[in-house]
């Protein structure tokens, strides 16, 4: 049924939107306008890809060939203020852009923008979870990658029907209450009410970081006092100088989390496995965190699937050394 659903939403979103093409492109003919839609369209098919919108990091790097490291880098809207190199673009002669539509992303003049510069803007749902599936499909009919699109969609719906079957119905009081520490210092969080916080609440988890109303999808700043207060059961690091830090760190000792042995590393390769940016990476994010957190509920031989998953999104045929690198904090920022 939801399939069937899927089809029919994509099916009607693809009538109502002309701007999605009736040809497969050209190679390196698509620019994304923003980091999620970059790393989609690079699973979707990386000789897509004309650029990145910042420069690979060393750790991406990792799991990206190198044929790809030296994209021409393109900009985009991401983080506070930054926009896309309007020079760089007119001169790539680049006539195709694709972003996936968020109520952040499509509150900004991403279409005016592009449209101006002489592109045709795609763009496909890509809010929610609950959207990959439609996203995968709609754009391997954009970009005539059909067969591609369908199987990363089949893979969405299997993960997301798993992990709902297992903790949908999971009683309140049983949800981990995590922080998720963002930044070198920790003292940035996930809001609990944000769209980026859904991958927790999917995974059995509430983030503890309450944001003032309309501030939600801010980036606000926490003191550490505050951390104290909030008393997490789990602490999720995004940083890997963090995660190093923190054993000896007599300020983070003073967290029961700490003390208890309750702090995980956010996997990141080659993207983020949960959000900054929040992309379809949650897929296997999501499988981690509910089964670090309820392994009684969400059996899962988390190595096993990392291994399917980078096979299927990224063609990577890893070693045993390579996926537990994975879950390690390796290298900087």
């Amino acid at each position: 049924m939801f399939r069937r659903l899927g089809l029919l939403l994509a099916a009607l979103f693809w009538a109502a939107s002309p701007a999605l093409a009736d040809e497969a492109p050209d190679a390196r003919s698509v620019y994304g306008a923003t980091p999620p839609a970059t790393f989609t369209l690079y699973a979707l098919d990386p000789e897509l890809l004309a650029g990145w919108n910042t420069p690979l990091r060393d750790y991406e790097k990792k799991f990206i060939p190198a044929k790809y490291h030296d994209l021409p880098i393109l900009g985009g809207w991401y983080g506070q203020g930054f926009v896309p190199d309007r020079e760089m673009l007119l001169a790539s002669g680049i006539k195709k852009a694709f972003y996936l539509s968020t109520g952040f992303h499509d509150a900004l003049p991403i279409t005016e923008t592009l449209g101006r510069l002489g592109m045709e803007v795609i763009s496909v749902p890509g809010a929610r979870l609950a959207d990959l599936p439609l996203s995968f499909r709609a754009m391997g009919w954009a970009f005539g990658r059909e067969e591609r699109g369908e199987a990363l969609a089949a893979y969405a719906e299997t993960v997301l029907g798993k992990v709902g079957a297992a903790l949908g119905n999971l009683p309140t009081e049983r949800h981990a209450r995590v922080y998720v520490a963002l930044e070198a210092d920790g003292q940035a969080s996930v809001c609990r009410d944000s769209e980026r916080a859904e991958v927790f609440r999917l995974a059995g988890a509430v983030s503890v970081h309450q944001c003032p109303p309309g501030a939600t999808e801010a980036f606000l700043r926490v003191t550490f006092e505050q951390i104290m207060r909030y008393d997490p059961e789990v602490i999720l690091v995004f940083h890997p100088n963090l995660m190093r830090q923190i054993p000896g760190d007599p300020r983070w000792q003073n967290l029961p989390a700490v003390r208890r042995g309750r702090v995980y590393f956010i996997p990141r390769g080659p993207f983020s496995w949960l959000e900054r940016p929040a992309s379809y990476m949650r897929l296997i994010g999501a499988q981690w965190l509910a089964g670090t957190l309820h392994p009684d509920l969400y059996e899962v031989d988390i190595r096993d699937e990392s291994a399917k998953f980078m096979k299927l999104f990224f063609n990577l045929d890893l070693t045993g050394e390579e996926i537990d690198q994975l879950f390690e904090p390796y290298g900087t920022f």
